[in-house]
């Protein structure tokens, strides 16, 4: 070994980030981070795209109303993970953090951990976190590991400080139909009826992998101002907001949330994130919700 050799600083160790569709980064940020994400399956009319590959967020929602069947959405294959992890293992990636969508709502996790399996015994380490959330509250996590990654952290590192994180984030949101929640299976058909009859806008919280219902009102104002209201009543400190929205003309809705909010804590990203169809098919149109991002863990 030569002197320069035997004097260069080892290497730090580099992690590579993957992640699903439903966590909404932005594309932007994608590529800066150099994240892998992994699209998820959407069936519209007996047609089968990956989502943001052969499907944009605006064409979904601009077909929306008109699709002739629900759309079905699904995992990628534990063949498309353990693909992701040998090439990020191939560019020379030490280990991988996988994050992905919550748990109680989706099974990519398990698909994500089969091939992490897969990958452990190809000398490949792998750890699949459950973020108990979605849309940008996965994102918020995805960009804090990617972030932590390029600045050398370790594999173990960046999942404790997500373990911990993922404890402060919720999302509020307001449905304004239970059309799509009944179809999907979420609401009875019987609520379904009656909330469209008395066009019901029903608010809920995703906490850690658990939704409850907030409340329901008769008018979308009222349903944007109780939202805000549940922002304003949450337990905690704020570092940041995202507001999220499933398609349709929400201009002013949104910016009446964003003038609410921004005097409490940032709006990141600043400009309000089109939700992945594979929630959209589930939520319905013109859905709005802010993602929360507490300094620190409330219950």
């Amino acid at each position: 070994m030569g002197e320069g050799a035997a004097l260069r600083p080892p290497r730090k160790a580099m992690v590579k980030v993957v992640t699903d569709s439903t966590g909404d980064v932005p594309v932007d940020i994608v590529r800066r981070l150099g994240i892998i994400v992994l699209p998820m399956i959407v069936e519209v009319d007996g047609v089968t795209h990956q989502d943001g590959v052969t499907l944009t967020r605006e064409q979904f929602y601009a077909s929306l109303p008109s699709y002739t069947s629900f759309p079905k959405t699904a995992a990628a294959s534990p063949e498309r993970f353990a693909d992701a992890y040998r090439a990020a293992h191939a560019a020379g990636a030490d280990g991988v953090v996988s994050v992905h969508i919550a748990r109680t709502v989706s099974g990519v996790c398990n698909a994500a951990e089969l091939a992490a399996s897969e990958a452990a015994d190809a000398g490949i380490p792998v750890r699949v976190v459950d973020s108990g959330s979605m849309t940008m509250g996965l994102g918020h996590l995805v960009i804090t590991a990617a972030e932590m990654a390029q600045q050398g952290a370790t594999l173990d590192a960046i999942v404790s400080t997500l373990e911990a994180m993922k404890q402060r984030i919720r999302i509020l949101a307001m449905a304004d139909t239970l059309k799509y929640l009944r179809k999907s299976g979420r609401v009875s058909s019987l609520t379904a009826g009656i909330g469209e009859l008395l066009q019901i806008k029903l608010l809920i919280e995703l906490k850690q992998g658990a939704i409850t219902q907030l409340d329901r009102v008769r008018t979308r104002g009222r349903g944007v101002e109780r939202l805000i209201e549940a922002v304003r009543q949450t337990p905690g400190a704020p570092r940041c907001f995202s507001i999220v929205y499933t398609g349709g003309d929400q201009a002013s809705d949104i910016a009446r949330i964003r003038r609410e909010l921004e005097p409490i804590a940032p709006i990141e990203p600043p400009t309000p994130v089109l939700v992945t169809p594979v929630i959209g098919a589930h939520f319905g149109p013109m859905g709005l919700g802010v993602v929360i991002v507490n300094e620190r863990a409330h219950v």
